[in-house]
């Protein structure tokens, strides 16, 4: 006979464990989240788009 007297003991430790690593997940991008980090983000990459540059902005677009 296999001995399973631990087991619970180990699925519980495990789903325990996996909870509270989605649970830090979740607060720390709720955190970049207000930061703005991502919108920060979005606005640099982007930066190159919103210049005042118009014609250089149609020769980038078109001869890429």
């Amino acid at each position: 006979m296999l001995d399973t007297s631990g087991q619970a003991t180990v699925e519980y430790l495990i789903v325990g464990l996996i909870i509270i690593v989605v649970a830090a997940s979740l607060g720390l991008l709720a955190q970049a989240l207000e930061d703005g980090l991502f919108v920060t983000h979005a606005v640099q990459s982007a930066s190159h788009a919103v210049t005042g540059n118009t014609a250089g902005t149609v020769g980038d677009v078109l001869l890429y």
